[in-house]
């Protein structure tokens, strides 16, 4: 009979395998049913992969604000490639275009800057909190005080 941790183990693993088998397939499908639309995804998520290979947290925080902001950014140029039929043409005319890649990258370089500030920002609101809770514990200590006598606040003999 199998234990509960053995099934959970034969459960994880086919999800592995799962998500390998399905980043093959789908730029394959992509390649081959609209490629214009997989090099431009080619193009313009190269902060996500360069993010994805420096990233080194375990939970990969870095990648995931890099990889959702640069594709934001690549929605502007996607639809302008849509625009134009999607043909190798069209191609040609938004990968020339400087702002396609000041909008594909610069949506980019907003995740690098958001996983640099939110630890700071982090801090900052965990601090305001602290601080909070400590005026208001302050407040009921005096409180306790007056309605108790000092004995209650550590000060009487």
């Amino acid at each position: 009979m199998a234990t509960p941790r053995a099934v959970a183990v034969k459960r994880a693993t086919p999800l592995r395998g799962g998500r390998i088998g399905l980043f093959l397939i789908v730029p394959t499908v992509l390649g081959v049913a609209a490629f214009p639309l997989f090099v431009l995804l080619v193009a313009g998520l190269v902060p996500t992969v360069v993010a994805a290979v420096v990233d080194r947290n375990p939970r990969r925080y870095l990648t995931v604000a890099v990889a959702l902001t640069n594709l934001a950014g690549v929605v502007a140029p996607a639809v302008s490639l849509f625009a134009h039929d999607m043909t190798l043409a069209a191609l040609q005319h938004v990968l020339t275009d400087g702002r396609t890649w000041l909008t594909m990258y610069s949506a980019a370089t907003m995740g690098w800057a958001i996983n640099w500030a939110m630890p700071t920002v982090g801090r900052f609101i965990l601090d305001m909190r602290a601080d909070s809770s400590e005026r208001q514990l302050r407040k009921r200590a005096e409180h306790l005080v007056e309605e108790w006598g000092s004995e209650v606040g550590g000060g009487g003999a």
